[in-house]
């Protein structure tokens, strides 16, 4: 109240009489025949004349705001995550690809997919032994797609030193795209956070003191609440620009942090998706390498060709279309999320420089623009107290934990975990891949 208070001795050098059209578009706005000019009576707008603005009125323009402020503020939030779907769907689909072109037995390969969808959402059961069981069979899966045959389990034992280099790769970019969905989910955290909580009531009330675009349908459209509305000589202005940035930032003042976090998702998954398509590079070079040595054994290697000959006999598939690392949103996407700049731009179009409305009268806007920091926002002229209390405690947790994994995975750190055996320099990078995967 001491805020609003504030505005009164501007507000009192208004004096602007009513008129039919004020009350004609107050009615068509909050569809309400019934509404009448009465003696002055309010206190969000605050207006010094007789009006049809009256604390009823006032009230009815605060929840017409809160119905359509919070959708539209939300709204290139909303966009990046479509994006961050479409991109976690395809290594969803890389995922179940891995699994089921593996020799596992069916019930195997249902078990393991439990325990990766598990992994993703922070549950880590994953063990050792699971990770080099489907590191053999993935190998296995695909050796057999490329050559169009089944292998026997003699050939496989045949192949075993041979098919290492193929086993790293392989597993090396399960963990990559396994990660990289892990990612995704502390992602989707930290929406479901943003999102779940209420814009304060300083935010709604400092909306409804704004301003308002004329001329677009109330539902696809700012609106700035609509104390403009009760001045005739606003009703074709456009709210300044500066207004719009400080009501905004404002109203995000406690998303913060959670925008900041999700940058720095955004980052560590581009990151991310740069070692799914290199380690992919790895074992298809891996394969072909393979490939080559399968032949070559088939011609010198008598032992071999007893008991493999079937090899030959396989017919390859026929290539398909290289698989598309492209991801569909990047760092400016999600700098731009929780943008007051971007969202009066793109969301809260209209806007304007000067001859514009101030939410006092209309003209230049000249109070400052604040910083996005808690610093910043503890000043904010048109949305002042704290903004709603988000707990993204966990989300953070779990994000220091996620980059952990990505920064070994990227410097190639070797931590062995567990008591596995070794037996060539190769199966030592294997162990540290199941060592970050099976600590949580």
């Amino acid at each position: 109240m001491g805020y609003i208070l504030s505005l009164f001795a501007v507000c009192c050098l208004l004096n602007i009489p009513e008129s039919v059209g004020q009350c004609t578009r107050i009615r068509s706005l909050l569809d309400d025949d019934s509404i009448r000019i009465t003696s002055r009576s309010n206190d969000i707008c605050i207006l010094t004349g007789d009006s049809c603005c009256n604390k009823a009125v006032e009230n009815k323009l605060l929840e017409k705001t809160k119905r359509i402020l919070k959708n539209r503020v939300f709204l290139v939030l909303n966009q990046f995550y479509s994006k961050v779907d479409t991109d976690k769907n395809k290594k969803d689909a890389l995922l179940t690809k891995i699994i089921k072109s593996s020799t596992l037995s069916q019930s195997k390969k249902i078990a393991l997919n439990e325990k990766f969808s598990s992994y993703v959402t922070g549950v880590n059961t994953l063990t050792s032994a699971d990770l080099e069981e489907i590191r053999s069979a993935s190998a296995a899966g695909a050796l057999a797609t490329s050559l169009g045959v089944t292998l026997s389990a003699t050939c496989l034992d045949m192949l075993y030193f041979d098919m290492e280099t193929l086993r790293d790769a392989q597993l090396k970019y399960l963990g990559a795209i396994l990660i990289m969905l892990r990612g995704y989910a502390i992602m989707t955290d930290l929406k479901i956070a943003a999102t779940s909580q209420d814009l304060t009531e300083e935010c709604y009330v400092g909306a409804v003191r704004g301003g308002l675009k004329e001329g677009v349908p109330d539902e696809t459209a700012l609106k700035f609440g609509g104390c403009n509305l009760c001045l005739d000589e606003t009703a074709t202005r456009q709210p300044c620009e500066k207004l719009c940035r400080n009501i905004l930032s404002g109203c995000l003042k406690g998303h913060i942090q959670t925008r900041e976090y999700l940058q720095h998702l955004t980052l560590y998954q581009i990151k991310l998706n740069s070692l799914v398509e290199q380690f992919s590079r790895e074992a298809t070079t891996a394969l072909d390498n393979l490939k080559s040595e399968v032949k070559s054994k088939l011609r010198v290697d008598k032992d071999f060709y007893a008991s493999c000959s079937n090899l030959k006999r396989g017919t390859e598939p026929t290539e398909k279309a290289a698989y598309s690392f492209g991801m569909e949103f990047n760092e400016d996407d999600a700098r731009k999320t929780l943008s007051s700049d971007w969202l009066c731009q793109y969301v809260f179009s209209g806007i304007s420089e000067v001859n514009c409305w101030n939410r006092s009268k209309v003209g230049e806007y000249r109070l400052n623009i604040y910083e996005f920091t808690d610093e910043g926002q503890r000043q904010n002229p048109e949305v002042p107290g704290n903004g709603p209390a988000i707990n993204i405690d966990s989300a953070i947790a779990s994000y220091k934990d996620y980059k952990v994994k990505v920064e070994e995975l990227d410097q190639g750190r070797v931590t062995i975990n567990g008591a596995l055996p070794s037996s060539t320099p190769s199966f030592l990078l294997t162990l540290s891949l199941i060592a970050y995967l099976t600590l949580t």
